[in-house]
């Protein structure tokens, strides 16, 4: 037996628009209901019906663990298959055009053609050409869209789709208590992640809210004298894999690395090393940079017993393409490219930073001036605000701050930390609420 909450059954009885909207908090029960009811409903009611039936979501691989692997586990492999090489998977015996909106190049997929049925998974973070090519293809009078999505910017180009005063739409809102099914422990951690950031008013309250101000507020936690154990002359009985180089790279820009340490279950920012060429009037070549990176991990190299069996780990920016040859002719590191999408490592580094899963020396000086000052760019006139839609820190002094979300978002560390909070929540009868 599927249990509903009462939101989600308000939604089974009042989405009967062509354009039917859940907007609201994560793990609030919006994309659920859809799995469990709404979808199976809308395709066999349109099962013998012309017109396209499409999933469309932020990629293939999104839509396949966002939206067709929990359909799976209710209604099993016979029902709902895998995206085969034409991008279609059967469900309810029924052809469903499974389609990425992350890039424009995808509105081809759907051009042209009349679509009878199409559920958007995370639809805010689609390519707003997508969407406008989609609201001309829902030309049945039976067609009809169902979307979930999390809300951002205030003047994000959905918000003002749903704003706009239409007959033909529903908009349900979601915030998280709205789901009875989550354990109360869980919540109170997932509130707890988001605390003191603007993710707190999206992801938790629902909201539309505007990143302004200082990127990270509450910061000072994970600003530390570093206890005696794991200074770098102290430091002993060690795996080369428990340390990390993450690298801001620049030329004229200044050149800003990060020495990392695993101990206890926090990654610490034990050493920093920087350098602007820009303020010292001399330009380092790669070669100089490449000595100086190797002086920088000297001390570990000299009490390791693995130095021939193992390297320490560098992520850096993809975009340092000649350094990152440098680095790889000298052997002397395991070099990784850094995943390097701003928006969601700032949201990874911040959940990081609010849950302690990173400390950073004191003596690294410019890594605190850095935080202090780092605060989201934010246009000057509402004019300004309207035509953009793309949230950027202010791109002064963050060559510290560039090589920390680098390290973070590479290494996974927030999403590690939601994967177990989940864990423990899928010992809940009900967690697939979700």
């Amino acid at each position: 037996m599927i249990n509903l909450s009462e939101k989600q059954i308000e939604y089974i009885n009042n989405a009967n628009k062509t354009w039917n909207w859940k907007v609201g908090a994560v793990r609030s029960g919006k994309s659920f209901v859809d799995i469990a009811a709404v979808i199976p409903k809308r395709l066999i009611e349109r099962q013998n019906k012309s017109g396209l039936k499409v999933i469309i979501g932020v990629s293939k691989s999104t839509i396949e663990r966002n939206v067709l692997e929990p359909m799976r586990e209710i209604y099993g492999d016979k029902r709902i298959s895998t995206i085969n090489n034409n991008n279609i998977a059967i469900l309810f015996g029924c052809e469903v055009y499974c389609i990425g909106a992350e890039k424009k190049s995808q509105v081809k997929k759907i051009q042209g053609s009349s679509i009878a049925y199409c559920y958007g998974d995370e639809v805010a973070k689609w390519s707003e050409s997508v969407f406008t090519m989609l609201q001309s293809r829902l030309d049945k009078e039976y067609s009809c869209f169902d979307g979930t999505l999390n809300p951002e910017s205030p003047y994000h180009w959905l918000k003002k789709v749903l704003d706009k005063e239409e007959e033909d739409k529903y908009i349900q809102e979601y915030i998280i208590d709205d789901n009875p099914y989550l354990l109360e422990k869980f919540v109170k951690n997932l509130k707890l992640k988001y605390e003191g950031t603007v993710y707190y008013d999206r992801y938790i309250l629902g909201k539309w809210a505007l990143a302004e101000g200082l990127i990270y507020q509450n910061y000072n936690h994970v600003v530390v004298n570093l206890p005696d154990e794991i200074k770098i002359q102290n430091i002993k009985n060690f795996k080369i894999k428990d340390f990390c180089v993450s690298i801001d790279y620049g030329t004229l820009n200044a050149f800003a690395a990060l020495l990392w340490y695993f101990y206890n279950g926090i990654w610490y920012a034990i050493d920093g090393y920087y350098y602007s060429g820009r303020a010292e009037g001399i330009q380092k070549t790669d070669n100089q940079y490449l000595k100086d990176m190797i002086d920088f991990v000297s001390p570990i190299y000299a009490k390791s017993k693995e130095y021939d069996l193992d390297k320490i780990e560098v992520i850096i920016d993809p975009s340092a393409a000649s350094f990152i040859t440098e680095l790889k002719k000298s052997r002397k590191f395991k070099v990784r490219k850094a995943d390097n999408a701003v928006s969601d490592g700032i949201r990874d580094t911040a959940v990081a930073i609010r849950m302690n899963l990173i400390n950073v020396s004191k003596n690294i000086k410019e890594w605190e001036d850095e935080i202090k000052g780092y605060r989201w760019n934010e246009p000057t006139d509402d004019d300004d605000r309207r035509s953009s839609t793309k949230e950027e820190p202010l791109k002064e002094n963050d060559h510290y701050m560039d090589s920390t979300r680098y390290f973070v978002k590479t290494k996974k560390l927030a999403e590690k930390y939601t994967k177990d909070l989940y864990q423990e929540e899928k010992h809940n009868k009900y967690s697939s609420i979700f």
